[in-house]
């Protein structure tokens, strides 16, 4: 999550570079000023869009860290690192799932907004599987390493995703 925080602030000062390029181009009128207007209005348009996509990315990982259901540790770094380090890239190693979607690095996978539903769960005993996609399009489907837990942790969160979202997981033996 820290990743695409980082993303938006860099699309940000890029897009205020442009603008100053785009007002600088506008006033002092040096020249082929024209071109230089057209070119530096498509980077500044640009890097606007992508800060305001990673703003939106921002915020619906901020939402799967906070209702997370599941989270997987697929990699822990060890070595001589302080403890600060070491927490700091268990963080960046997390796979969050929750109702709203998945979080997998920078990667952001949504369910149940913009169209985008989740259809069905599975848990097997070394994975669990999620079905998604638009009604009436292909199902998409991801798959994801993750050792089944005790009878208890499973109950728990077979109930949540029931209660959120409508779709009961199957139990894969």
């Amino acid at each position: 999550m820290k990743r695409i925080a980082l993303y938006a602030r860099i699309f940000l000062t890029a897009a205020i570079i442009c603008a100053a390029a785009l007002a600088a181009a506008l006033v002092l009128r040096f020249s082929l000023w024209e071109y230089c207007v057209v070119f530096t209005l498509m980077g500044t348009t640009l890097m606007a869009a992508l800060f305001f996509a990673s703003l939106s990315n921002l915020a619906t990982a901020k939402t799967i860290v906070d209702s997370a259901v599941i989270c997987i540790q697929p990699a822990v770094i060890c070595g001589r690192t302080d403890e600060v380090k070491e927490k700091e890239l268990r963080e960046s190693f997390g796979i969050y799932v929750s109702c709203f979607g998945i979080l997998l690095g920078t990667k952001v996978i949504r369910f149940n907004q913009n169209g985008i539903w989740l259809k069905s769960v599975g848990i097997g005993q070394d994975y669990i599987s999620f079905g998604y996609g638009e009604r009436g399009e292909e199902l998409q489907a991801i798959r994801l390493l993750y050792s089944r837990p005790d009878e208890e942790t499973i109950a728990g969160i077979v109930e949540n995703f029931r209660k959120e979202t409508g779709v009961v997981p199957t139990i894969i033996e």
